[in-house]
């Protein structure tokens, strides 16, 4: 049993890895498609020269993450480092809760620093590169520790929390961990942009002018309340453009990144809020929503599975059950499981980013919608011809010429 069960666990992270690196190999060699001819205008020839070298960088850079990833956790599980850490956790104190925080903490730490590698080579030479990177080193500094703070407190307290309950609550662990961890993600959802954000950036109203009436004229027109325009300054880590809802009901909030505002008009703006807007009036906010919560209950079942199996344990290495290592094993398993689901996930978010494109195509302006989907392309440096494949496993939005076709075909009002 021991052999089969060792067997299923290296077989699935080998296949995790195998279809990443095909998938991604797949993508690169189409990249030299001709471009479709809704989008042959966004990029000119030196542009899009530029495009395909930043596109490359990438690649190479995620390639190489994606194999230290790979090689590290294999590495970690042969070595018996878990079987040691967990020996030592075992030494300072007895309690299963600070003993799984103790081996949990201890490979988080090792991602952490091979994601900060990486994190800090991406921003400082190659989104710097291409004149992307406008974050300062001491930001980001700051931003990674900030980060792990927020990581310490709150991933930490959701360990111990959930290895305690796991130990207290008996039969009712799946009912009490269930409604508390749904429970804190509708938190989080609602608190986000007001209390997650201003840690790490400024929100400002956005101030009276043409642009505010406009965007709080479109949606009364259409039955949405707005209670809150907030500008967010990203400028201070990315000339990247973006644009977000957040929230629900009352809470609903409205974030432009400032960098999106210096490069577009106000109708593309509208537009792009016309599209979000769109998601609301589908209702597809709430589908995600019910869709989170069924895929928590999984979760939380799959978790209570692995942590009442000894044998995960000891079939490597450990004398008894360790919480801990039970727990990073099953989030090791989940991952290409989940992979696997991606193609089911990004269809249906695919379908909805139609719906949300036809409802602003339709209640406001598709030469606007269209242009603004250009100038995201284009001040973001998308893939224009992404291989249809790698868009299954990857993509949440349907490739921009797509797009384009579909919003070509809405019927005005």
């Amino acid at each position: 049993m021991r052999e089969l069960v060792l067997t299923i666990v290296y077989t699935l992270l080998i296949v995790e890895i195998g279809l990443n690196l095909f998938l991604s190999i797949l993508n690169v060699r189409y990249r030299d498609k001709s471009l479709p001819n809704e989008v042959s205008d966004i990029y000119d020839r030196e542009k899009y020269i530029a495009w395909k070298n930043y596109y490359m960088d990438n690649y190479r850079l995620s390639l190489i993450k994606s194999l230290i990833g790979f090689l590290t956790i294999i590495i970690l599980l042969l070595s018996n480092y878990f079987v040691f850490i967990g020996g030592f956790a075992d030494s300072i104190t007895i309690k299963p809760s600070f003993q799984a925080l103790i081996v949990i903490g201890s490979y988080f730490l090792i991602s952490y620093v091979i994601d900060l590698i990486f994190s800090y080579i991406s921003i400082f030479k190659i989104e710097e590169k291409y004149g992307f990177n406008k974050m300062s080193k001491k930001l980001f500094v700051i931003d990674k520790i900030k980060s792990l703070i927020l990581t310490i407190i709150l991933g930490g307290g959701a360990i111990y929390a959930l290895i305690s309950l796991y130990q207290e609550a008996g039969d009712l662990f799946f009912i009490i961990a269930w409604t508390s961890v749904t429970v804190v993600m509708i938190v989080v959802n609602i608190s986000y942009t007001k209390i997650i954000v201003p840690i790490f950036n400024k929100l400002k109203p956005l101030e009276e002018s043409s642009l505010k009436t406009k965007i709080i004229e479109f949606a009364k027109s259409v039955g949405y309340e707005i209670s809150k325009i907030s500008v967010i300054d990203a400028s201070k880590r990315t000339t990247k453009l973006n644009a977000y809802f957040s929230g629900f009901g009352k809470a609903k909030r409205i974030v432009l990144y400032d960098t999106l505002m210096n490069k577009m008009n106000e109708e593309e703006i509208v537009a792009v809020l016309a599209h979000e807007i769109g998601h609301n009036k589908h209702k597809h906010i709430i589908f995600n929503l019910l869709q989170s919560i069924i895929m928590i209950s999984i979760y939380v079942l799959g978790l209570m599975l692995f942590l009442s199996q000894d044998n995960f344990s000891i079939y490597f290495g450990f004398d008894k059950l360790n919480y801990g290592f039970n727990a990073i094993l099953y989030l090791l398993l989940l991952s290409p499981l989940m992979f696997m689901l991606n193609p089911l996930f990004n269809y249906i978010s695919r379908k909805f980013e139609y719906q949300a494109d036809s409802y602003a195509a339709k209640n406001y302006s598709k030469e606007h919608l269209i242009n603004a989907l250009k100038v995201l392309s284009r001040e973001n440096f998308s893939n224009l011809t992404p291989h249809p494949i790698y868009v299954k496993f990857y993509y949440s939005h349907p490739p921009l010429y797509q797009r384009i076709s579909n919003i070509k075909k809405v019927k005005s009002k």
